[in-house]
């Protein structure tokens, strides 16, 4: 989980699972049955990044401009 969390912040690596798992297995020969749970954290991360964008891009809202203040 380490070596993925690494992987999925470092720019120099595509978010792939074929890069992040290349770059967490080494050079040696693996098994892949990791591959489902790299998968998952890609998603999970790449989510994570677009929430963080909405909330950067969207305007900062007055409490008079919420619904909850009609």
């Amino acid at each position: 989980d380490k070596d993925v969390k690494k992987a999925l912040e470092n720019p120099a690596i595509r978010n792939t699972p074929a890069q992040i798992y290349k770059a967490c297995s080494g050079t040696g020969p693996n098994c892949g049955s990791c591959m489902c749970t790299v998968k998952s954290m890609i998603v999970e991360h790449q989510s994570a990044l677009g929430v963080q964008r909405l909330k950067e891009d969207l305007p900062e809202l007055t409490e008079a401009e919420t619904v909850a203040a009609e």
